[in-house]
């Protein structure tokens, strides 16, 4: 049975590629509509098709293995379909606007990513000074025991 779904979802979905995410998801599950910012920072999206579609839709739409999405809450609303699209689409604002505001958190997360770089090639540097006197101190106590063992043949025991 077609229905629509009309849903909310709060989080960080603004300026990470979510409007695109959703209509990936939907397509993968036939539904259509459209999905859209608001002012207060959360999304909405317009969707209709089969219930089994959209609920997975919904499922889907929680984003659990993307970097950058976070979902706080997605509530829905339903009601009966009233077939009006033929495929589903993000709704983008003033095109100048998105691209700058994608452009800045571009190089905020580019930022971060260089200094999470920085802060691992020095811990990996730490890492392999301390597996360099592992390995000097290794060499040490293995000299040391095979001047024991050396001792214990010479001396013969027993």
């Amino acid at each position: 049975m077609q229905r629509r779904y009309t849903i909310l979802v709060t989080g960080r979905v603004q300026r990470v590629g979510f409007r695109g995410f959703a209509r990936l998801i939907a397509n993968r599950h036939g539904v259509f509509g459209y999905a859209e910012n608001l002012s207060d920072g959360s999304v909405r999206i317009v969707a209709e098709g089969e219930e089994e579609g959209l609920a997975r839709f919904c499922e889907d739409l929680k984003a659990e293995d993307e970097p950058l999405i976070r979902i706080d809450s997605l509530s829905v609303t339903e009601s009966a379909s009233e077939g009006t699209f033929d495929h589903f689409e993000p709704h983008f604002g003033d095109f100048q606007k998105e691209m700058f505001h994608r452009s800045e958190l571009g190089l905020e997360y580019l930022k971060e990513m260089i200094k999470l770089q920085k802060r691992s090639l020095k811990m990996q540097e730490e890492m392999v000074s301390a597996l360099r006197d592992m390995k000097k101190e290794s060499k040490k106590r293995r000299e040391v025991l095979e001047r024991v063992i050396e001792a214990i043949h010479t001396q013969g025991v027993g």
